[in-house]
């Protein structure tokens, strides 16, 4: 297949963007991929220290508040004077007081003597080597594991006043703890508790337990972040060392956080790099397109030009105003079609003129041969016809003259109204009056004719800016139009009103009407009408009507209905302030 110089430059351009997304693409995701990595360890150190403060700080509250309870004297007289019951009922009335879970009293040869939950009683404390190791008059806060789960140790001193032994206060840290952890931090941590060991270890709590278990048993270095995986994604993970009860055993948290949760913040920005990217995409191949269409459309449209010419077709040529060889090529061929078509216009207007002037020798010839007629008629029977019928011929031959004239008056308006350098002479003027005063100088003949004339006068209609000749030549085609085909005892009404910001114009009569079929052409001067009225000696008064409301930039219009009446219309634009101002003064 073979593709065009405009799909070879599309796709030039295309696999350009396409290498140049690529590369952008890989340097982001690596730039992003470490920054994330980061980002992550980051976060996990905050939140050691966070899980650490936590746990420590409350287990060092429990041993401040612990240690103010037992150093009441009544407390003291209970665990040296009291047997186990006694002491368990004020362990449980202390645990009470600062909301802990359970508690011990050990004695200082290290005997559970009381135990809150009834199992330890009597037993040696499981930590007795720890706690023969420290200091007997200071509290102490360790993590260890009593009955299969981490407890939170808070031992306090009890002096009365020498050493009589200690009170061992234990908060479990269990799912719950860490799932309130979880609520309150910002980060989408997992977090596990296991009991450390030189094989491993061995996970007592956790929410997330495959991810945990393969922390706590990977080989990387403890102190550093490592990275595992398994069923459920990736995890990045720390091992947070908690104080241990005991040198043989170790405690720890395990801090993770989930690749997919931690890329959750980053989702949006990568949909919108996605959307950027396919974005930029269609830019370019739509660029691309462009400017393939921009390189290779000026030798299609110098064809297309061509092409048109050799048809007969001289419109212009896409190219015009370019300053290369294009476009005085361009030039040419818009010159030449400006040429042919103003060859066409005068041909048009010449066959016009053909067609006008048949028509009007056919209508000029019909009343001067009936006029002919007469004169010869009464030049050869002078003598013989009797003075009545002299005076007919003379009535008949005077009426011929005056449709001549007529014809000839309007013709010589409709030449003046077409010709190429007529001209308005617009003033400002008040309408009303103009109406008033053309409607009186036809009072006489309506009345002659059983019409009843009447003008609506509007005080406040504003003032027109316009050739008051021609609207005066306009209205009285209009009017005496009417008069003569309006049957006796019929109106004439003429009026005006603002519209649009014009004054409309419409002069009504209940006369004959017009037909539909002629009203699209009633203004046109070889319509049927006004062939037929060229006959009576008019038939121009509708056309120059049309060319004069034309002239005044707006169009006359006509509604009419056989046997009930016309009405037209045409409107005049309104005279502006500056000039009502100077036409006032």
């Amino acid at each position: 297949m073979t593709l065009s110089f405009q799909s070879r430059i599309a796709l030039l351009f295309a696999a350009l963007f396409v290498a140049v997304q690529a590369l952008t693409v890989a340097c982001i995701y690596v730039a992003v991929r470490d920054n994330l990595l980061h980002q992550l360890d980051q976060d996990l150190r905050y939140a050691e220290q966070a899980f650490r403060q936590l746990l420590v700080e409350r287990a060092e509250r429990v041993a401040g508040e612990a240690g103010l309870l037992v150093a009441d004297f009544g407390f003291r007289s209970t665990v040296t004077g009291g047997d186990p019951a006694t002491i368990a009922s004020a362990l449980e009335n202390l645990l009470l007081r600062i909301h802990a879970q359970r508690g011990l009293f050990i004695d200082p040869q290290f005997q559970v003597l009381a135990d809150s939950a009834g199992q330890w009683q009597g037993q040696p404390f499981p930590y007795a080597q720890a706690l023969a190791n420290t200091d007997a008059t200071r509290s102490l806060v360790w993590f260890g594991v009593l009955d299969g789960r981490l407890q939170e140790w808070a031992l306090v001193p009890v002096s009365a006043p020498l050493p009589v032994g200690w009170v061992a206060v234990a908060q479990a840290v269990d799912e719950q703890r860490i799932a309130r952890f979880r609520q309150n931090s910002l980060l989408p941590l997992h977090i596990g508790l296991a009991e450390l060991s030189a094989d491993g270890g061995r996970l007592l709590a956790a929410s997330a337990p495959d991810a945990a278990l393969a922390l706590l048993h990977s080989s990387t270095n403890r102190a550093l972040a490592a990275t595992v995986d398994t069923a459920q994604g990736r995890y990045l993970g720390r091992i947070l060392t908690l104080p241990a009860a005991g040198g043989d055993q170790g405690v720890a948290a395990l801090l993770q956080i989930k690749f997919t949760d931690a890329f959750a913040g980053y989702r949006h920005m990568l949909l919108l790099a996605a959307g950027v990217l396919l974005l930029g995409l269609l830019t370019t191949l739509a660029g691309s397109v462009v400017i393939a269409r921009n390189l290779s459309r000026p030798l299609r449209a110098l064809a297309g030009a061509g092409e048109r010419a050799v048809n007969g077709d001289f419109a212009a040529s896409p190219l015009t105003g370019r300053n290369d060889e294009l476009g005085r090529l361009a030039d040419t061929f818009v010159r030449a079609a400006q040429l042919a078509g103003q060859l066409g216009e005068l041909r048009q207007k010449d066959q016009e003129r053909r067609e006008l002037v048949a028509s009007m020798s056919h209508d000029l010839r019909t009343p001067l041969a009936a006029l002919r007629a007469f004169l010869e008629t009464m030049q050869r029977k002078a003598d013989t016809l009797p003075a009545t019928e002299q005076q007919h011929f003379l009535d008949t031959a005077l009426r011929q003259t005056e449709k001549v004239s007529r014809l000839a008056q309007e013709l010589f308006e409709l030449a003046k109204l077409e010709c190429d350098d007529a001209s308005l002479s617009p003033e400002p003027f008040n309408l009303a009056e103009l109406l008033q005063d053309v409607a009186q100088k036809y009072r006489l003949q309506a009345e002659q004719r059983g019409v009843s004339l009447q003008a609506e006068l509007r005080p406040d209609l504003p003032l027109v800016s316009a050739d008051i000749g021609l609207i005066e030549r306009l209205l009285t085609n209009l009017i005496d139009n009417a008069l003569r085909h309006t049957p006796p005892g019929g109106r004439v009404r003429l009026d005006a009103w603002p519209a649009r910001g014009r004054i409309t114009v419409a002069v009504r009569d209940t006369g004959i009407g017009i037909a539909p079929e002629y009203l699209p052409t009633l203004c046109d001067w070889d319509s049927p009408l006004a062939r037929r009225a060229r006959a009576d000696g008019g038939g121009f008064g509708l056309i120059v009507v049309g060319k004069i409301a034309q002239l005044h930039g707006g169009r006359l219009q006509v509604d009419s209905t056989l046997g009930v009446g016309s009405e037209f219309r045409f409107d005049l634009p309104l005279a502006d302030s500056t000039r009502t101002a100077t036409g006032k003064s």
